[in-house]
């Protein structure tokens, strides 16, 4: 079967072949893999940039991502004044955004 679309065809058999041989690969890599997790054990400690947390201890965004707000520091400063916090002001800007996107596709 072949569907013919102006640019071209396409075999859905040929794509979901491809599919099934990306899952079984998948697969392979899975069952290759170590089975030395131990349950109960360091293992399931919580790894934080090779620091131990504390029990009941809260790591922030600002801290957790500390060096790539550093390292765009122009760009947040001049975009954190677009932040409300607001989910309604959001919505309006995908929405706005969205119709530039549509309009740019649709006049080129």
């Amino acid at each position: 079967m072949r569907l013919v679309t102006g640019q071209g065809f396409w075999s859905p058999l040929v794509w979901l072949a491809l599919a099934a041989g990306v899952a079984l690969l998948a697969w392979a890599f899975w069952f290759r893999g170590r089975r030395t997790y131990k349950a109960g054990t360091e293992q399931d400690m919580p790894f934080l940039s090779g620091e131990q947390v504390p029990e009941g201890a809260h790591v922030g965004g600002q801290h957790l991502y500390w060096g790539f707000v550093e390292g765009l520091r122009p760009f947040v400063d001049r975009v954190q004044a677009f932040h409300t916090g607001f989910l309604g002001d959001y919505m309006t800007w995908l929405v706005v955004l969205l119709a530039v996107a549509l309009l740019v596709v649709m006049l080129t």
